[in-house]
């Protein structure tokens, strides 16, 4: 899997009861085409935003706060070749923060 680290971070408030709330802030940003059609001209995206968490045995998790959907033009992604990571700077600009950091972590992470 491939992360973003983003700059700013996305924050979730979680309404806990009545009279109390929760802000979460979640600093990576994770991308996975949705139904990927060779020729057609868009590309919808799922996005998740989250931490990585160890768990309870020591691994890495990534522990999503919040899901987004994004959908691109062959043409923004025309730079799009066999660099995944390109793919996390167009929707990071796209969507209005910056991709500081890029990290490839364990394919087997809980997405």
């Amino acid at each position: 899997m491939l992360l973003g680290k983003i700059s700013p971070s996305v924050t979730k408030t979680y309404q806990i009861n009545a009279f109390s709330s929760q802000t979460v802030t979640a600093e990576y940003m994770a991308v996975k085409a949705e139904n990927y059609v060779i020729g057609e001209p868009e590309v919808d995206f799922t996005l998740r935003f989250g931490n990585l968490i160890l768990n309870a045995s020591g691994k890495q998790e990534f522990d999503v706060v919040l899901n987004d959907r994004v959908s691109l033009t062959t043409q923004e992604l025309s730079n799009w070749g066999v660099d995944d990571s390109v793919v996390l700077d167009i929707i990071a600009s796209k969507i209005g923060t910056t991709i500081t950091e890029k990290i490839t972590v364990d394919s087997h992470f809980t997405y």
